[in-house]
């Protein structure tokens, strides 16, 4: 299994150990359906979407439907944080998406996230830049070498 594969497949089951933890209590989930770079997720009301996308590319932003409840799961790269810093006007259209940046290896938090389209209605857009980069840092920034080096 080539490296990426298998990063890929990692984030994946984060992905579902993730939501499967967030319904303990509420037990929403009908179905977890897992694809190759894909996790669906069916609850009684809605379906989520979680997209695995190791480093950012403009395929995540040409791969989401704004009718859609759709989660992109990445690693805690500076590469990533560049990307959403890089494309916030365009991620802050889509007002179902929610970012994952994670590293389930960080002794700090293992993941944040944000909400493009709801953070934009709320932040004071001036220090944008600050207040991603410190949310960011809140977490252990990895990359692929180092995921692969862990796994």
């Amino acid at each position: 299994m080539a490296e990426k594969d298998v990063i890929v497949k990692f984030l994946r089951e984060w992905a579902v150990g993730y939501v499967r933890h967030k319904d303990i209590l509420t037990r929403n989930i009908t179905n977890i359906k897992e694809e190759r770079d894909k996790v669906i997720v069916e609850l009684k009301d809605k379906e989520q979407v979680f997209l695995v996308r190791p480093t950012a590319d403009d395929s995540i932003i040409k791969g989401v439907n704004k009718d859609k409840n759709i989660n992109i799961v990445m690693l805690n790269s500076g590469e990533n944080l560049d990307f959403l810093i890089k494309n916030w006007s365009k991620l802050i259209k889509f007002e179902k998406l929610t970012l994952f940046f994670i590293n389930p290896f960080s002794e700090l938090d293992t993941k944040w996230f944000i909400c493009p389209y709801v953070h934009d209605r709320i932040c004071d857009k001036d220090s944008l830049k600050l207040g991603l980069k410190t949310m960011f840092e809140t977490v252990e920034k990895t990359n692929e070498k180092e995921i692969i080096k862990k796994i």
